[in-house]
């Protein structure tokens, strides 16, 4: 792997020292500075749209970084955006990495964690160019590859079907030839599949379109799909589509951009562990000592109630950052799911206890229990039914359905969690296991992304459900070790 190389830095920073220290030590590291006091100098630089990386001072004179950073996505789309402050609010650092800066670094900047920062970017820039060059080479060497290929005419019909993708779906040719190509792509809407095939035919070819298939098991996998008109299939014009399976690569993407988000997390964790814990537990013993020496004094105490309700939120926000940097290790031992939701939803009742809200299970006797971390699932648990209580009105009805699935893998326990509130969007759907998404007004935006996270970590995969019916459903499931 070649070293990467240096980067175009513009520096917004309007402290002459600060903005000096910065410059000195990228400088040293022999990539290339551009400073500006003010957003205003910073946009109307030319520079703006070729730069690598952004180091952005959390408060400009003529703006903040908040303002500026749907600005800068905007202006420099390629740049990296790393946001530079005084300030140490971890709230902070949650809103500007949800807004979509990639880092965020303290003032006085330790030149050890600017470094390691930068290099991350040029790091995740590098291989992204790799990528680019290997899909490239890719699209010359698919033919040779093993491939899913198939011959489709203009109404939608197969007329061949590989070896290979049969191998790779789970569907015999004898089942697809012939047919359609629905059992494939229930992901994706009848229409636009129909205008994309007409695209094509009038095009001519297609090259480089990702697509997600649907395999007889019901595991979803991801294709890179290359394709070309015949002009004569049986008197007609036809499209011969190449399909090379991506999902590995997909995966370990993904994977590389998650712990990179991993790696800037747990770095900021270390420095504010430490003395958050201790902070946290101070505040509590001294909040429990004044509830003692106010007892009989009712308005006083209601103050320090909602205090301790405050500083319990805040330990919920660090908990649920620093479970999400920390690496998972899953110790299995036997566990029966319904009861240990029916537990769950128990240890909710402060959520639910003023409210028309009931729990229930469509079956009234459970399956047989599966080896899992038992207080790593009461966090999955737990993380889909406050999200349930949170998005239904009254009266909310809460649904579990379990039930034993036969996978090629082996046998699944498969948990179906359904509400009857307002269901999900299309993009919260598609988004709802990404960090630091949410549409509520508080929270971190990281529960689905952990529950997501300790269920990959036992060996099973979480969802959300394809069902038509009214509210939102999340789909679990989990090896049942039979």
């Amino acid at each position: 792997m070649e070293a990467p190389s240096p980067l175009s830095i513009l520096i917004l920073e309007d402290d002459p020292d600060a903005c000096e220290n910065l410059q000195d030590i990228l400088e040293f590291d022999r990539h290339r500075v551009t400073t500006f006091p003010s957003s205003r100098a910073a946009l109307a630089s030319p520079g703006l749209k070729t730069a690598d990386v952004i180091l952005l001072d959390w408060k400009l004179p003529d703006a903040s970084a908040l303002e500026l950073l749907p600005i800068l996505t905007r202006e420099a789309p390629e740049a990296d955006i790393v946001i530079v402050t005084g300030f140490g609010d971890f709230d902070r650092a949650v809103l500007a990495l949800r807004e979509g800066a990639a880092d965020y670094l303290l003032k006085p900047i330790n030149p050890e964690s600017l470094r390691a920062s930068i290099g991350r970017l040029s790091q995740r820039r590098w291989l992204a160019k790799e990528k680019v060059r290997s899909e490239e080479m890719f699209r010359h060497l698919v033919e040779a590859a093993p491939s899913v290929i198939l011959i489709l005419r203009r109404d939608l019909q197969v007329d061949y079907f590989s070896p290979h993708a049969e191998r790779v779906t789970g569907y015999s040719a004898a089942e697809i030839t012939g047919n359609g190509l629905e059992p494939l792509l229930t992901k994706h809407d009848p229409e636009t599949v129909r205008n994309v095939v007409d695209e094509l035919f009038r095009q001519g070819e297609l090259w480089g379109r990702e697509a997600e298939i649907v395999c007889r098991d019901g595991t979803h996998r991801w294709l890179m799909w290359n394709g070309r008109v015949i002009d004569d299939v049986e008197g007609e014009p036809a499209l011969l589509i190449v399909g090379q399976d991506v999902t590995e690569q997909k995966q370990a993407v993904e994977k590389l951009v998650q712990s990179e988000r991993l790696a800037a997390i747990g770095e900021a964790m270390a420095g504010l562990a430490h003395e958050s814990r201790n902070a946290l537990q101070r505040s509590q013993a001294y909040l429990e000592v004044l509830a003692s020496e106010l007892e009989g004094q009712p308005e006083p105490l209601e103050l320090v109630a909602r205090l301790q309700k405050a500083q319990n939120h805040l330990h919920q926000l660090y908990e649920e950052v620093r479970q999400y940097a920390a690496p998972l290790r899953p110790r299995l031992a036997p566990c029966a799911i319904p009861r240990l939701i029916e537990e769950t939803w128990a240890n909710l009742e402060h959520v639910w206890r003023d409210r028309d809200a009931r729990l229930s299970f469509a079956s009234p006797h459970g399956p047989p229990a599966v080896a899992v971390d038992r207080s790593m699932m009461e966090q999955v648990f737990r993380n889909i039914l406050e999200n349930a209580l949170a998005a239904c009105p009254d009266p909310v009805r809460v649904e579990v359905r379990c039930e034993e699935i036969a996978r090629p893998a082996g046998p699944r326990l498969r948990i179906a969690v359904g509400d009857n509130g307002p269901g999900l969007t299309v993009e919260q759907k598609r988004r709802i296991f990404d960090p630091f998404y949410t549409t509520k007004t508080r929270g971190t935006g990281l529960g689905m992304t952990l529950a997501r996270r300790i269920v990959e970590a036992h060996g099973g995969r979480i969802g959300v459900g394809d069902g038509e019916g009214p509210g939102a459903e999340i789909i679990v499931e989990l090896p049942s070790g039979k």
